[in-house]
């Protein structure tokens, strides 16, 4: 006979003590799996069985302490919601300061993603964002004269570098789907093996460096692939890395990227806070168009606040690219177009349609060819502006173009556009253009799932492999 389940009173404590109904408890916890791609159908009566002692499986727990954490102002672990099983403990991004090095998070959190289940990686968390700004750690001696001949040097960090600039070429041409998994991959069987070597202390900073711009890039494909709470722990892991390199300009990017998701996700202040902290670490370390990079996501941020001060931001952002003459970096490409975009974001914060349209219009002619992905979030954004002006046939005509670009991109955010797209739309659909463009979008739709089930045959080979194309598959936040 199967034992009676335990009551939960852990759960009904936290409850009582959040003034929240089980029906309460059920819509934030489908809000944030809705916001960190595991959608969520839940309602009261399932709460009723998690207090009368079922126990959900991840990343449900993980989810319900955290929505406990942001209605009680405090960190709530999953463990004190009484839904873990005997054996389980919390998995999440919440790991008390100084346990464990930054090589140990990486090592763990890419493990957790080889499970390919978001699951793992818990969920993302508010509570983690409280990093620590402080004096950065610098790297520990590992060699001596004494010591044996190094088995990593600078050939190694040369091709670490060569590898970050390949990835991030290809992630900004096709979005993250094709490059997340392999970016993991290479951390995972390759850096990882190097970063526990012996080596001599300059080695060792570059190398830790490099490792940091990396985990940057492959928090930023679980970003764009929805994949929130994975991302946030790299996000987390970067800055640690750039930490024990002693290293301002990594550290500044991990947390301006802490910022973007953030605001992406709504959370406003925090965003705020986290680029005001990457703008005093790493501003006066970085070439001009690094400190544009870094004052423009402050400027957008400011915005989301309601603060005056992104207009006189952006306008600094834009002396620091006078400023600049040649040169790229494999992570915090900024130029023009980029600042355009933030332009948009920080007019449409302000409810100013024609002023982000405009900047969005200018972000797009100033977009390198290269960047496929962002062209294509770019016109989406342009769309939308366009019909909230009431401007529908221009919206509509941008959205065609929108729909040239998405078959080439593997973005889970272009995906969500492409849902956006349909449901502004949708009230409209009785124009000959907006009915043109939605019938267009049906198409494509069961184009792609036709496509998807062919895949899923043994021995098919894709029509864009048998043209030669070798353009990935089709896959909200501002572009980048």
């Amino acid at each position: 006979m199967r034992s009676p389940r335990t009551p939960n009173q852990a759960l009904r404590l936290l409850l009582a003590e959040a003034g929240w109904t089980g029906a309460h408890l059920a819509r934030q916890v489908n809000s944030l799996g809705a916001a960190q791609g595991t959608p969520r159908h839940y309602d009261r009566t399932t709460v009723a069985h998690w207090l009368a002692g079922s126990r959900p499986r991840p990343p449900v727990p993980d989810l319900v302490a955290e929505a406990l954490s942001r209605r009680l102002g405090r960190p709530v672990r999953a463990e004190d919601t009484g839904l873990l099983g005997p054996g389980r403990r919390d998995r999440g991004v919440e790991t008390p300061p100084g346990e464990g090095s930054a090589v140990e998070h990486l090592d763990r959190i890419l493990r957790d993603t080889d499970r390919r289940s978001v699951a793992l990686a818990g969920a993302y968390s508010l509570a983690a964002l409280a990093v620590s700004h402080g004096p950065l750690s610098g790297t520990r001696p590992h060699t001596s004269a004494a010591d044996p001949p190094t088995r990593v040097g600078t050939a190694h960090v040369t091709s670490a570098g060569e590898l970050l600039a390949l990835f991030s070429r290809s992630d900004a041409s096709f979005g993250a789907g094709p490059v997340r998994e392999p970016l993991r991959q290479y951390l995972s069987t390759t850096l990882l093996p190097w970063l526990r070597c012996d080596m001599k202390p300059a080695v060792r900073r570059e190398l830790f460096s490099v490792a940091a711009q990396l985990t940057y890039l492959c928090a930023f494909t679980h970003f764009d692939m929805n994949r929130h709470a994975a991302a946030q722990r790299l996000y987390l892991t970067s800055v640690e890395l750039a930490r024990e390199a002693g290293d301002p300009v990594g550290h500044a990017l991990g947390l301006r990227g802490l910022s973007v998701q953030a605001h992406a996700l709504g959370h406003f202040a925090e965003a705020r806070h986290l680029a005001e902290a990457a703008v005093r670490i790493g501003a006066r370390h970085v070439p001009p168009h690094q400190q544009a990079f870094l004052l423009g996501q402050l400027a957008v941020t400011e915005a989301g606040v309601g603060d005056a001060r992104s207009t006189r931001l952006l306008a600094a952002a834009e002396r620091c690219l006078e400023r600049w003459s040649s040169g790229v970096s494999p992570v915090g490409v900024f130029h023009h177009g980029s600042l355009a975009l933030q332009h948009a974001a920080v007019a449409r914060s302000m409810k100013d349609n024609r002023a982000a349209a405009r900047a969005l219009d200018l972000s797009l002619r100033c977009r390198p060819a290269d960047e496929r992905r962002s062209r294509a979030l770019g016109l989406a954004e342009l769309a939308e502006v366009q019909l909230a002006a009431g401007h529908l046939d221009q919206a509509c005509l941008t959205w065609h173009e929108f729909l040239d670009a998405h078959p080439h991109i593997h973005s889970a955010r272009a995906d969500d556009r492409l849902r956006a797209l349909t449901c502004g739309l949708r009230p409209n659909a009785a124009h000959p253009a907006a009915a043109a463009l939605l019938a267009r979008t049906r198409a494509m739709r069961l184009g792609a799932r036709r496509d998807s089930g062919r895949a899923r045959r043994p021995g098919h080979v894709p029509r864009e492999t048998r043209a030669g194309r070798g353009s990935p598959p089709p896959g909200t936040a501002p572009a980048e």
